[in-house]
């Protein structure tokens, strides 16, 4: 008795997290994304900062996306919604819990990062494959 419920445990589980996952992007979507994230200005208190602009590089995989900002890098996995036209993108920060969005134009291969208030959103151009590790 005690086996079967073991049983019936484990295959349970195994159902769940296959459902759970979702379908990767097709490989034609996968590659290298660049733009650049525009200059902004940021009010703290009376000052007025204004941050320069920086470069931005998207590379999407299978399962994972990484991020290069700058010189900050970070990886991350990812959610799809497929809407009508476009694909929907979310990945997590795994110390800040803050979701980046990303919308994917499948006709014309060019991603919309959405920035974080008061940050401008970026338009990325799909540069090229993936590098082969």
């Amino acid at each position: 008795m005690l086996r079967l419920i073991c049983l019936i445990a484990l295959v349970f589980a195994t159902a769940i997290s296959v459902v759970g996952q979702s379908k990767p992007i097709k490989r034609k979507y996968r590659g290298v994304y660049e733009g650049q994230i525009p200059a902004y200005e940021v009010r703290m208190g009376q000052e007025v900062y204004t941050v320069k602009a920086s470069t931005l590089r998207i590379l999407l995989d299978r399962d994972s996306i990484f991020f290069e900002i700058g010189t900050y890098r970070y990886a991350s996995g990812y959610s799809i919604e497929n809407n009508e036209k476009q694909f929907s993108l979310s990945a997590t920060r795994d110390q800040s819990g803050i979701s980046e969005q990303l919308i994917l134009d499948p006709k014309t291969r060019t991603m919309i990062r959405k920035g974080l208030y008061p940050q401008p959103d970026a338009t990325l151009t799909r540069f090229g494959k993936l590098p082969r590790r």
